[in-house]
């Protein structure tokens, strides 16, 4: 217990004798404290995300996993191919060397 007690007794005087060398210092001292909450908040909300957002504890009635949804005929296909179209290259105009 003493340990413990002796190791933030050691932070706590760092941080009064980098606010005392000036404001930069504590500012920096705050970034650098906070980084590793911040980074628990972070995973905390992201795994918290992940489990309420499950497709299959949702319960929502109208969906299955089996169903896709069915293409409406208006709508185009947005795949690209890998080949450019023969007839747009020839249209283009070469330009003059």
């Amino acid at each position: 217990m003493e340990q413990i007690s002796a190791f933030f007794s050691a932070i706590w005087n760092v941080i009064l004798i980098k606010h005392q060398e000036g404001l930069f210092n504590t500012i920096c001292l705050g970034v650098i404290l906070a980084l590793p909450l911040l980074v628990v908040v972070t995973l905390l909300f992201i795994c918290c995300h992940c489990c309420w957002n499950r497709p299959g504890k949702s319960g929502q009635p109208g969906r299955s996993k089996g169903k896709k949804k069915k293409k409406k005929k208006a709508e185009e296909d947005l795949w690209i191919s890998a080949q450019p179209k023969l007839l747009q290259m020839e249209k283009r105009p070469s330009l003059p060397v």
